[in-house]
């Protein structure tokens, strides 16, 4: 089966290692991107166990890239992702492994300066 790219509705076919296609990818902002690759372990995509780091950060993105002003149907998409990022993020922490989207979530895309 091919890996697509997994931000919604979008189906172009990316190599299993990669999250986006290029465009999506690039319509994330820089420190996410930074933190998809921090948190990316080679092999993960083979052996089907990212750790919680890296699954909290991919929902994060995935909300991010999900996200646009004023759309309802985005909204809540965006949201279904947050939340589970947040829960995920919740699991990291009390499994000892840190915040794995400490400092991303202050200035994501739906916040405000």
């Amino acid at each position: 089966m091919a890996h697509t790219c997994h931000a919604q509705d979008c189906g172009r076919v990316v190599p299993p290692s990669m999250l986006f296609c290029r465009a999506h990818w690039f319509a994330l902002r820089k420190p996410m991107r930074d933190a998809v690759w921090r948190e990316y372990q080679p092999g993960q995509e083979d052996d089907k166990q990212p750790s919680l780091r890296y699954l909290a950060v991919m929902e994060r993105a995935i909300a991010e890239v999900a996200f646009r002003p004023n759309d309802e149907e985005a909204a809540v998409i965006a949201a279904r992702h947050a939340m589970i990022a947040e829960s995920l993020r919740t699991r990291a922490i009390e499994n000892g492994d840190g915040d794995p989207l400490e400092g991303l979530t202050e200035h994501g895309p739906w916040s405000t300066p």
